[in-house]
C-alpha cells in the first residue's frame, strides 16, 4: 500500500503537526510505503483560497512519481487549498481527510467568540456572522475571503464529492459535523483518536509528585486567565506553565510567586514534567479536538483537572481520571483543586493509564488507519470495476 500524506504546515508547530509526524512515523515503523508532501503559508494569494492552480500542479507532479495508493490529508489551509481534492478526483485516487478542528464549519476554526462558544456559522451554508464578527484574525476582509471560500465549497459540494472518507476524533466531533451545513453522510465519517508515546517508566505515586503543570499556549481559548486566578488563591500550591503566547506578559504579571512560568520547552522536558505533576490543568473555554496534551498525560499516568465543556468532558472521567470544573470559572476550579488535594489517591493516576492503553497506544491508532485505507480502497475498487 502506498500512502501519500497531505499536510499544509502552521506558523508555530502545534499538535496537528505532531499527528502528522507520528502517523507518518507509525505507517513506516510497519512497513507501509508513505510519502509527504507539505505546504506552507509564506506566501498564501487571498485570491487563490478557493482554488489554488499552482498547488494542484505540485500535487500532478508529486502523483506522477510516487503513484499512491490513496491520499491522507490533513489541512487544507491555506495554500493548499481544495485544489489538490479535484486533482485527486481526477486521477481517480480516493482521499481520507482528517478533520482535526472545525474550520469547514467554523472560520476561525474554534466556535470561539467574545471568550465563550459560538455556533452561529454551523448552520450556514454561508458563514456570513463570520464576517459581522471579525471572527477571522480581527478582520473584515480576511473573514469575508474565508468565509466566501467555504461558501464556494459548500455550494460545489466540494467536501461531499471529493472526499471518500473523512476522520474525526471523537464522537461529539462526528456530531457536529453530520448536524453542520456540509451534508455530509454520517457513514462517511470515521472516529479514530490521535495516539502517543506510552512512558516505560512505572506510574509515580501522588505522594511523590509535586505541582501542577498546565503545557500549551497563551491564547485566550486556552482559559489561562482563569487558571492563574485560581492558583493565586492556592499559594501553598505550585503551577509550571510550560508555552508561551500572545498573553504572556500579561500572565505573569497577574500571578503570584508560586506560579512559574517556563516557556517553550524541549518535548523530553515536558514529559518528564507532566509525568511528575499531581495533574496537568486543562482549563480550555473551546470544544477542541483531542488535546495531545490530555492523552500525553494519560501516557504517563498523571490525571487530568479539565473544563466542563461539550467534548473534553468525553474525553476525561470526572472521579476516574481526573475532575472536571466549570468552564471560566476560577473560584470552582480552585475548590476543585481543593478536593482533588484532599481525596487524591492512586486509582486517578492508574485509571488515567488504563485509559490511555485502551484507546490512545500508536499501535492501536495503527489498526483504525489502516482498517480505514482498506475499506476506502476497497470501496473505490468495488465503485470502478
Amino acid at each position: 500500500m502506498r500512502i501519500l500524506q497531505i499536510h499544509n504546515t502552521y506558523h508555530f508547530d502545534g499538535g496537528e503537526d505532531t499527528v502528522v509526524e507520528n502517523e507518518y512515523a507509525i505507517l513506516k515503523s510497519h512497513g507501509v510505503e508513505v510519502e509527504r508532501l507539505f505546504f506552507d503559508n509564506t506566501s498564501v494569494n487571498p485570491l487563490q483560497l478557493i482554488y489554488n492552480t499552482s498547488s494542484a500542479k505540485i500535487l500532478q507532479k508529486k502523483l506522477e512519481v510516487f503513484k499512491p495508493d490513496l491520499i491522507h490529508v490533513h489541512n487544507l489551509f491555506y495554500k493548499a487549498t481544495p485544489s489538490i481534492l479535484y486533482v485527486a478526483k481526477r486521477q481517480g485516487i480516493p482521499v481520507v481527510m482528517t478533520l482535526h478542528n472545525y474550520r469547514l464549519i467554523c472560520p476561525n476554526a474554534m466556535f470561539l467568540r467574545d471568550h465563550k462558544v459560538c455556533i452561529k456559522c454551523k448552520n450556514k451554508t454561508f458563514p456570513f456572522p463570520a464576517i459581522q464578527h471579525k471572527c477571522f484574525k480581527d478582520s473584515y476582509l480576511k473573514s469575508a475571503t474565508l468565509s466566501a471560500s467555504l461558501f464556494a465549497h459548500n455550494v460545489f459540494g466540494t467536501w461531499a464529492a471529493t472526499v471518500d472518507k473523512f476522520i474525526v476524533l471523537t464522537p461529539f466531533a462526528k456530531k457536529m459535523i453530520t448536524s453542520s451545513a456540509l451534508r455530509v453522510e454520517p457513514d462517511k465519517i470515521a472516529v479514530k483518536p490521535n495516539s502517543t508515546d506510552g512512558t516505560s517508566h512505572a506510574i509515580i505515586p501522588p505522594e511523590e509528585r509535586d505541582g501542577y503543570v498546565f503545557v500549551g499556549r497563551l491564547s485566550e481559548e486556552k482559559g489561562v486567565e482563569v487558571l492563574i486566578d485560581a492558583f493565586n488563591e492556592l499559594p501553598h500550591l505550585k503551577l509550571f506553565i510550560l508555552g508561551t503566547g500572545e498573553l504572556e506578559l500579561k500572565l505573569k504579571a497577574r500571578a503570584n510567586t508560586t506560579i512559574q512560568f517556563m516557556g517553550q520547552q524541549p518535548a523530553s522536558v515536558v514529559r518528564e514534567k507532566v509525568r511528575h505533576a499531581k495533574a496537568l490543568v486543562f482549563s480550555s473555554i473551546i470544544f477542541e479536538g483531542l488535546p495531545n496534551t490530555i492523552i500525553e498525560a494519560f501516557s504517563a499516568g498523571t490525571p487530568v483537572i479539565a473544563s466542563n465543556i461539550d467534548n473534553i468532558n468525553s474525553i476525561v472521567d470526572d472521579g476516574l481520571d481526573g475532575q472536571l470544573f466549570q468552564v471560566s470559572n476560577s473560584e470552582d476550579l480552585r475548590k476543585t483543586i481543593q478536593y482533588f488535594e484532599q481525596n487524591n489517591a492512586l486509582k486517578y493516576y492508574e485509571n488515567a493509564r488504563r485509559k490511555f492503553e485502551a484507546k490512545y497506544t500508536h499501535e492501536k491508532n495503527y489498526t483504525s488507519l489502516m482498517h480505514i485505507y482498506k475499506e476506502v480502497l476497497a470501496t473505490h475498487e468495488a465503485e470502478n470495476n
